[in-house]
């Protein structure tokens, strides 16, 4: 056979390099996989579509190169897109994807759950604390694989999401019990607060040790996964006819609170001191109990426009009124003053005290 009698055979080379070169490999991807979409998606010629899996009634989004959100779906649907590289977006999360003509890409979320009983709220963050999602405890999240921290009513751990599972955390329930009107907070270990609640309802804490105060008493607690924390505070009242206060000092002189006698005010439990009109009371709170002392009062008549003052046994002035009016006192010895007068008065607990000057 002659030279000229050969077949020509390059164009068909490099036909048929054109056509592989025109065959795209599906990329390597442990979270995607790449298959032919079935004839039921009824695809729009040239395109293919992407599917985001998960077990959260949640959405995904579709973004191209620039940025620009072209599409979305709730998981476990797919979205139309034109073959390309894109990123696609769920609770902030991103992984790329690459579409192919008549390929249906599917790629797999896990999902992160904060389980409770609270109504309160977890909130996740990337690895650069940026908030990516917050949702109800007790509900999941959707993410794709990878490192994130989990943070209930700031108390954080870490948290590692693999495809296709739900990493659950279980936070305490942490309830300080008392029967005030009144509020405790919890702060971390460098004195930065928490979170508050109101007595005897609950706060979800992720494990840990943290620091429970009330009234400015402080006691720690160590929370661990799924544990129910009760702290029982003791209430203190310190009852008095008169329309004043008392204030709680701990054992470094320092004021914890105050209230009107006859109502009472909760702390944990331990040794305080009590005082009205400077008079003053050790106490003692146990958790769970009522503390009642009981002042009693002075009243001393006269028929002028003038104060009385009481004194202590060391020529302290403690406190002082209009005559006519009362004024309340722990029990003890006293002094009184009209003027340049002085006389000796003796309290007792419960009862009222009368002088006429």
């Amino acid at each position: 056979m002659s030279r000229e009698d050969q077949p020509v055979r390059l164009p068909i080379v490099l036909g048929a390099l054109l056509v592989l070169a025109g065959c795209s490999k599906a990329p390597e991807d442990p979270l995607c996989r790449y298959e032919p979409a079935p004839a039921t998606m009824d695809l729009p010629s040239g395109q293919g579509a992407v599917r985001i899996t998960g077990t959260t009634e949640e959405y995904f989004y579709v973004f191209d190169d620039s940025g620009k959100q072209l599409t979305y779906a709730r998981l476990n649907q797919s979205a139309t897109v034109k073959p390309g590289r894109y990123q696609v977006k769920v609770n902030k999360s991103t992984h790329p994807v690459t579409v192919q003509a008549k390929i249906l890409t599917t790629c797999a979320t896990g999902s992160i759950l904060a389980s409770g009983t609270t109504d309160e709220y977890f909130y996740v963050f990337d690895g650069s604390n940026n908030q990516m999602a917050y949702q109800k405890i007790g509900k999941a999240l959707a993410f794709f694989p990878g490192k994130y921290q989990v943070q209930v009513n700031k108390t954080p751990a870490p948290v590692d999401v693999a495809a296709g599972s739900t990493a659950e955390l279980k936070p305490a329930n942490l309830t300080v019990e008392a029967g005030t009107d009144e509020y405790f907070y919890v702060f971390d270990s460098s004195g930065a607060q928490l979170a508050y609640n109101k007595l005897s309802k609950s706060l979800a804490l992720l494990p840990g040790a943290w620091t429970v105060r009330v009234n400015g008493t402080s006691q720690a607690v160590n929370a661990t996964a799924g544990d129910a924390l009760r702290v029982p505070a003791g209430m203190l009242v310190v009852n008095g006819a008169t329309d004043e206060y008392y204030y709680v000092f701990n054992s470094a002189g320092t004021q914890l609170a105050y209230n009107k006698l006859g109502r009472p005010l909760a702390f944990l439990p331990g040794s305080y001191t009590a005082k009205v009109n400077n008079t003053a009371l050790p106490v003692q709170l146990e958790g769970a109990k009522t503390a009642e002392y009981s002042t009693g009062a002075l009243t001393v008549n006269g028929n002028k426009d003038a104060y009385y003052y009481v004194f202590d046994a060391n020529g302290t002035q403690l406190g002082y009124k209009k005559l006519n009016e009362p004024i309340a006192l722990f029990a003890g010895s006293y002094s009184v003053k009209v003027d340049q007068a002085t006389r000796p008065a003796s309290i007792t607990a419960g009862q009222t005290n009368v002088m006429n000057w």
